[in-house]
């Protein structure tokens, strides 16, 4: 093709091409939208997801059906979505631990934060270091620590690998003590054998926790977030209790599979904006102890940069593997 006629040829192509993606923009959505969950029905995060389709839906003008693909620690869910076609009608919700945590630690998981497009920010679930609230018990972070020092101890976690053992391994570091592991099956499993006493402490999240804090089975030292939660103002942070320069929360948001379009993204990422405004989501948000994630998507995408410059470095230091 000589050059005349290819310059035209581009030319048309060109406006052809820009013609489709104005129809898309107008058209998108023409039908229903699937939001892919990665754990079973009535787990954590499906109730989030329901929650958000049931408003984001309306926002769209279209129905958002809510899908759980559980199995093999998120990575059934993570891959279909990666495969599924980049039209913005297939989408994932997922958090910390599903894109940063499993990818490393179990070689099954093909995917990375890679395969997705961030759509946008969800929530943002703030963590807590947790001690038996008894007499014996210590009553500060310092007191903590000290009890560290003097003589081995134990943490419960809801198990290998998950944010409640990472985050104190992180604790664990930054402190520089040491304490032995022990996993459980579950936070619920993990917070009950801490009441119990049969470990020292534990960090978990404030949406397992509260209640046994409110009923006071459990004495928050310090929470792990940048300011002081709204549900415990006198519990400090960890950096006003001593140890600066260490945040664990766990962030969630929706994805796409990558190569979106970025006028489909824009139009789902506007719509949750306004989801999160809704003054009845954020109710419901605070009633399990979860902050709205509301930022831009350059902020959004620089979070998550952050998030996997901690949780992926720090999985690989501990040599965890799941197979």
């Amino acid at each position: 093709m000589h050059s005349a006629p290819r310059r035209a040829f581009l030319a048309a192509a060109l406006v052809l091409f820009s013609a489709f993606q104005a129809a898309h923009a107008d058209t998108f959505p023409s039908r229903p939208i699937t939001l892919v969950v990665t754990q079973g029905t009535g787990s954590g995060s499906d109730v989030m997801a329901r929650l958000l389709a049931g408003y984001l839906g309306p926002q769209l003008g279209q129905t958002v059906v809510v899908e759980n693909r559980a199995g093999a620690s998120g990575i059934l869910g993570h891959q279909s979505v990666s495969r599924a076609p980049a039209d913005g009608y297939t989408l994932l919700f997922t958090s910390t631990a599903g894109l940063f945590v499993v990818p490393v630690m179990n070689p099954n998981a093909r995917y990375s934060l890679a395969d997705f497009t961030p759509v946008a920010p969800v929530m943002r679930a703030p963590f807590a270091v947790l001690v038996a609230n008894t007499p014996t018990a210590p009553k500060t972070l310092a007191e903590l620590l000290a009890e560290m020092r003097a003589k081995p101890q134990s943490f419960a976690s809801a198990g290998v690998g998950t944010m409640t053992h990472l985050g104190t391994e992180l604790v664990l570091r930054k402190a520089g003590v040491q304490a032995t592991h022990i996993p459980y099956k579950g936070s619920g499993a993990a917070l009950t054998d801490l009441m119990g006493g049969q470990v020292l402490f534990a960090t978990d999240s404030l949406t397992a926790a509260m209640t046994h804090i409110k009923s006071g089975k459990l004495r928050a030292l310090a929470t792990t977030d940048k300011a002081r939660e709204g549900s415990l103002p006198d519990v400090p942070t960890l950096a006003e209790a001593g140890l600066p320069g260490v945040q664990i929360a766990a962030i969630g948001g929706i994805f796409a599979p990558k190569g979106t379009p970025k006028d489909v993204v824009d139009r789902i990422a506007a719509a949750m904006a306004k989801v999160l405004a809704n003054p009845e989501v954020g109710q419901r948000f605070a009633a399990v102890e979860t902050d709205p994630l509301q930022v831009s998507i350059p902020a959004f995408n620089e979070l998550l940069r952050r998030e996997s410059e901690v949780w992926s470095p720090l999985v690989r230091q501990l040599g965890l593997k799941q197979e």
